[in-house]
């Protein structure tokens, strides 16, 4: 049993022994990941029995060797091999599209050659003309100059001289006439050359794969499978809010991209959340051994070389994870989400970028104008609202409207299921905001007290010009103490509603109703207290 396996593997690993069989193979299925693609061709022939080596031409030189699978069907596969630099020579089959295309061309191409070369005909008899005309011109004058017969001269000269001028003007409106509708000829070869050039695809450099198979004497199919880095797909979103009503649509799409050196044609198209061309494992910390020396021992190894070569191993393991996209799908650890689309896609490389409707789900809205007097000077329309999808909202850019107009563009951060989202519609020109420091005194207390104090009187101002009421919130800050000896107090008119929301220290939420023509105003007193001697660094 040995034996025969190891003839086998000898036969099968000697592709220079066996019948070369040259077969395309088409791109069928593509799962595409945040960052790069896997690719699968297949290739179906009726394989004879015994050894061959199987070529399969047009392989982008992109794709990365090491990833290369092969599997058959009726066929036993062997050595396989990927030829770039020096690839047989590749004959791929054109589509009937394809031979479609340059049929039409090569037709435009002699259309418009004839009918410029019966404008150029035509021109040419005018030319002709014209030198007849000159030619009778310097004849008459060199005859009358002789003393011959004037009036026969005269005559003859005249009327050939009638016939050539006859002629050029006959010429001139038939190459005029001729010349009719050249130009949407040549737009016509222009669109066909140009829709030649789209089916051509991508004039990247090919290579071939070469594969020693043992036949079975029946049809055989051939998978192979590939990875390549140059794809990528990422979310995005439309976010529709029809305000009066608190109702938010959520419509989900995926933006696919690929330059890989082909074009995909019909294939069957996955997008996966998986990275398998970044890192799989988690880094990987080396121990730390610190010693004692004396300080000039310190400063010399402090300036040696092995103070380089551990900065730069530091740098590397920090360095260790693989580059992923600005668009990649981070923090769904664990678990990997695969949209299977249900029709077949072309996706043209170097030259598309696919959107593709997911789905869409409608969800409830609390709509509120939020103002921020300390930043803005008018309220912005804000839409609260649970993620009630049933599946994370991924990272991705985002377009919004209100009320079916867009009002700007972002990007959604990842929302688990159930999870709040804050979702931001566009300024609110009619609420105006203002935020005025009428009262602000810093200075000694006084030689008792050994301290420094400052005090800052801010009054809020939210005024509703629209003819309508609106919710409102308003949010402001005041500092946040780090230091035993720096005291803060702070107190307002009105109370906020809430401090510290979602654990962000210092900042305060009024929420009111703000109705319309009016204004409310929020009075912020804040106090600072420090130890005489010290100096206040930071803050507004």
């Amino acid at each position: 049993m040995r034996r025969l396996l190891f003839s086998t593997a000898i036969l099968l690993a000697s592709p220079a022994l066996a019948e070369r069989i040259e077969t395309t193979a088409r791109v069928t299925d593509v799962t595409v990941y945040p960052w790069g693609a896997g690719v699968t061709r297949e290739a179906a022939l009726d394989l004879p029995a015994g050894a061959h080596e199987l070529v399969i031409p047009g392989i982008p030189q992109g794709i990365d060797p090491a990833s290369l699978r092969i599997v058959a069907q009726g066929a036993v596969i062997g050595a396989t091999g990927f030829q770039q630099e020096r690839a047989l020579p590749q004959a791929p089959a054109k589509s009937p599209q394809l031979r479609a295309a340059e049929d039409e061309v090569r037709r435009l191409q002699a259309t418009l050659g004839e009918r410029d070369a019966g404008v150029a005909e035509i021109k040419a008899r005018a030319e002709a003309a014209k030198d007849t005309i000159a030619f009778l011109m310097n004849l008459a004058e060199s005859d009358l100059a002789g003393g011959g017969d004037i009036a026969t001269l005269t005559r003859t000269v005249a009327e050939q001289l009638l016939q050539a001028r006859q002629t050029a003007i006959r010429a001139g409106l038939e190459a005029a006439a001729a010349d009719v509708g050249r130009e949407d000829l040549a737009e016509e070869l222009a669109r066909a050359e140009a829709r030649l050039e789209a089916l051509r695809g991508p004039q990247s450099e090919r290579g071939a794969l070469v594969v020693a198979v043992q036949g079975q004497g029946q049809p055989a199919r051939i998978r192979i499978t590939s990875l390549t880095d140059q794809a990528r797909w990422e979310p995005v979103y439309d976010l529709s809010l029809q305000r009066r009503e608190g109702r938010l649509r959520l419509d989900r799409g995926l933006l696919v991209r690929q330059d890989s050196g082909e074009d995909w044609q019909d294939v069957h198209l996955l997008l996966s959340t998986a990275r398998p061309m970044g890192q799989s494992a988690p880094s990987e910390l080396q121990p730390d051994f610190p010693r004692l020396g004396d300080a000039e021992a310190k400063h010399y190894r402090r300036s040696a070389q092995p103070l380089v070569a551990e900065a730069a191993m530091d740098a590397a393991e920090r360095a260790a994870p693989a580059p992923v996209a600005a668009s990649a799908l981070v923090g769904l650890v664990g678990e990997t989400v695969v949209y299977d689309y249900p029709t077949p896609v072309t996706l043209r490389g170097g030259a598309d970028a696919l959107r593709l409707p997911l789905d869409s789900h409608e969800m409830t809205a609390k709509v509120v104008a939020e103002a921020v007097p300390r930043r803005d000077d008018s309220a912005y329309l804000v839409a609260d609202t649970v993620n009630t999808t049933g599946a994370a909202i991924l990272p991705g850019d985002a377009t919004f409207y209100a009320d079916g107009a867009m009002v700007g563009r972002g990007a959604l951060e990842r929302t688990a299921p159930g999870d709040d989202m804050k979702l931001g519609f566009g300024p609110l020109s009619g609420i105006t905001l203002e935020r005025r420091v009428p009262d602000e005194i810093e200075g000694d207390r006084g030689l008792i007290a050994k301290s420094s104090e400052r005090r800052e009187t801010a009054i809020l101002t939210v005024r509703n010009l629209t003819d309508e009421d609106w919710p409102l919130r308003v949010i402001d800050r005041v500092p946040v103490s780090t230091q035993k000896d720096l005291r803060i107090d702070w107190s307002a008119d009105p109370d906020p509603a809430e401090t510290d929301p979602d654990g962000k220290r210092g900042l305060l939420v009024w929420n009111a109703t703000i109705p319309a023509k009016e204004e409310r105003a929020i009075t912020l007193t804040t106090t600072l207290r420090w130890p005489e001697g010290q100096v206040l660094i930071g803050g507004d």
